[in-house]
């Protein structure tokens, strides 16, 4: 698997939703990505300094173009390793709520609104586990047409135990405007990550055509 370095730039207090007058947090380097495919079954990641994480795929029939995947990230609890605990992922703004379950938008697979992705990385040289959720900014466009998209990344960490919370959280790392305008998400993160397609999607997985 390629490993691509990169170090992500674009941080600010409007990219990560901070209220007005809050300083940004330092910039983090982030490098060595190393995409992680998800299919269509589950997957076990080890992260180190974390328990094992299962990362479970469904996929959600709406009998249209409209249908999407819904990805349930797991670790075993600590006292009863039998259950299976969801790790949630926090919103990017301040006191936004938790999300128990990530989703994409696929659409015809074509031109896809939102992508999901995980990856392991170093963050400021320390292994990490990641979440890459890229969407693309709609605004009037039709779904077809290309438009402008932002990668927002996460990343694994272990809660202090605070009621409401769960025990691992992906919290937001930074956030990245893609440089390109596209029909596809995928298209955009390759943009701002530097890393090919296929290497977020696999060799088998066509890179779409947008139209012109």
């Amino acid at each position: 698997m390629r490993r691509t370095a990169l170090k992500i730039l674009l941080c600010s207090a409007v990219a990560l939703g901070l209220p007005k007058g809050h300083a940004a947090p330092a910039t983090p380097r982030i490098t060595e990505i190393t995409p992680i495919l998800i299919g269509n079954s589950p997957v076990t990641l080890h992260p180190k300094g974390f328990p094992a994480v299962t990362v479970t795929p469904f996929w959600r029939e709406n009998g249209n173009a409209w249908g999407y995947h819904l990805y349930a990230v797991t670790t075993p609890d600590a006292e009863q390793p039998d259950q299976a605990d969801l790790v949630d992922t926090q919103d990017a703004t301040p006191n936004g709520p938790l999300t128990d379950m990530l989703s994409d938008s696929p659409h015809t697979g074509e031109d896809a609104i939102q992508t999901v992705h995980f990856a392991t990385a170093r963050v400021n040289g320390q292994p990490g586990l990641l979440l890459f959720i890229t969407t693309r900014d709609m605004g009037g466009h039709p779904v077809p047409q290309p438009s402008p998209a932002h990668v927002r990344i996460y990343q694994l960490t272990r809660e202090d135990g605070e009621p409401g919370t769960t025990a691992f959280t992906f919290r937001p790392l930074s956030t990245i405007a893609s440089p390109v305008t596209t029909c596809h998400a995928d298209i955009a993160l390759s943009a701002a990550t530097k890393i090919p397609f296929a290497t977020w999607n696999g060799p088998h997985e066509p890179v779409p055509t947008c139209p012109q």
